[in-house]
């Protein structure tokens, strides 16, 4: 191959290349005169799918956090009701045994303040987002309350017994457990005096509902009991009898031993009427 037809060889690849750059430089020139083109772009078509797959997450996400806020706002009503009924009830039995004082209406106001601020202000819940996620999530999370027994109120006051021990129907000796029911009667275990004690609600004393003759095991006497509950589905009590080792039951003046030979020292009982004692010696429930 002689110089000449070198030349010409190369002259023809520049052309080529040329030509393809003037092609080049026409599509980019399109492309910006027409940049909609570029939406049939496969990456394009991704994204649509993350926006749509995306849409559908935050609609669904949306749904489900009005749905609980809704949900939880009506429970919130609901118990507010019911705080509202237990605090009429509360109102109407005072009127009825007309005998209240100071602290009765304080207690009276201050509950109806705080019925009147949670009804004002149901902002128990708030929103949390994930800054985790690219796309922010959101979550309804309930504010906890603390419990009231967590602020301890200075003003305290005695509702059942005086300052000193004994046997009449406003003294003890050596009370321990209590168990009060939802009309807020008290049931007390009056360990020394050997007797349960029941307490009505604002009441200036009680009334020996079993026990009370003196210390002994006979069916109809107790022994230092140390708990005492309250069956809501019979109405009977069930008391841990500890100095005569047994958990006995009273019925309308009927008694019948539910447990013998058991080291009894507390008692509970769940919702489906189970009963749970617990064994100070064994170490056991």
């Amino acid at each position: 191959m002689d110089l000449s037809e070198h030349k010409q060889i190369l002259n023809d690849e520049l052309n080529h290349i040329t030509n393809e750059y003037n092609e080049f430089k026409q599509r980019i020139n399109e492309q910006k005169q027409n940049p909609q083109h570029l939406l049939n772009h496969p990456l394009i078509e991704q994204i649509y799918q993350w926006e749509i797959n995306s849409i559908k997450k935050i609609q669904q996400n949306a749904q489900e956090c009005r749905e609980i806020f809704i949900e939880y706002s009506q429970t919130c009503i609901n118990d507010i009701e019911m705080k509202f009924h237990d605090l009429s009830e509360q109102i109407k039995q005072i009127h009825q045994e007309n005998e209240f004082n100071e602290m009765n209406l304080d207690y009276l106001r201050n509950q109806l303040i705080e019925i009147a601020e949670e009804l004002n202000n149901p902002s128990t819940i708030s929103i949390q987002q994930d800054p985790q996620s690219f796309i922010n999530e959101i979550s309804i999370i309930p504010l906890e309350k603390k419990p009231k027994f967590n602020k301890w109120k200075q003003n305290a006051i005695t509702v059942a017994g005086v300052n000193e021990k004994g046997e009449g129907f406003n003294q003890f000796m050596g009370p321990h457990g209590i168990f009060i029911d939802k009309n807020k009667n008290i049931f007390i275990a009056d360990w020394s005096n050997h007797r349960i004690v029941k307490w009505k609600y604002n009441a200036r004393e009680g009334q020996t509902i079993a026990g009370g003759n003196g210390q002994g095991n006979r069916t109809d006497q107790l022994n230092i009991p140390t708990d005492v509950i309250v069956d809501q589905q019979n109405h009977s009590i069930i008391i841990a009898d500890q100095g005569n080792r047994r958990v006995i039951q009273w019925l309308n003046q009927n008694q019948q031993i539910l447990i013998h030979n058991i080291n009894c020292s507390r008692l509970a009982m769940d919702k489906h009427g189970f009963l749970y004692v617990s064994d100070f010696k064994k170490n056991e429930v």
